[in-house]
């Protein structure tokens, strides 16, 4: 699901990122959303600095639900604020889902050239089964993923929203 991009290559994408710039500053764009998310029973927000995340409440969470990151910079060219936005699931969810791809992905690795090795010495070659595991496991991680990031896909439509209709109502606002 790309996110203001002109090229479409990235459909397998699992934690959208896209920029956006302001003529507001840094202070006012921080200022502008923690108005609104202040307002919003429908946002869960922090401001750290010059970093701010954006959640749904609890009550509407599921195993992927998104977490929306915003940064800001100060862009000379703009003469503005440069807005970088990171849409995915909580740190713990994709650190879990980033394990799980590590430990299959090696298992299915080194199991798989183990077998070959005992395959090429003359050896029964069980090992070699750790390719259809990893053939089978690895699809269905990456499915359950997208799945979920599927479900999650309104939430993250309404993050989004609101960051761009807080900014946009102090200031101009558009997309890089």
């Amino acid at each position: 699901m790309p996110f203001n991009k002109l090229d479409h290559s990235h459909l397998g994408e699992i934690r959208p990122r896209f920029k956006l710039t302001t003529n507001l500053s840094i202070e006012d764009c921080i200022i502008a959303l923690k108005d609104s998310f202040e307002k919003d029973d429908t946002v869960i927000g922090r401001i750290e600095k010059d970093h701010a995340h954006f959640d749904v409440p609890t009550s509407e969470q599921h195993y992927w639900s998104p977490e929306l990151q915003v940064s800001f910079e100060i862009h000379e060219a703009y003469e503005g604020t440069l807005i970088r936005c990171l849409v995915g699931p909580k740190p713990k969810v994709w650190t879990m889902f980033m394990f799980f791809y590590i430990t299959v992905g090696l298992i299915t690795l080194f199991g798989g050239m183990f077998g070959l090795t005992q395959l090429q010495l003359g050896h029964p070659a069980p090992f070699l089964w750790c390719w259809l595991f990893g053939g089978i496991v690895l699809p269905t991680i990456y499915f359950s993923s997208k799945f979920g990031q599927k479900k999650g896909r309104d939430q993250m439509l309404h993050l989004v929203s609101f960051v761009y209709h807080a900014i946009n109502e102090k200031g101009d606002i558009s997309r890089v």
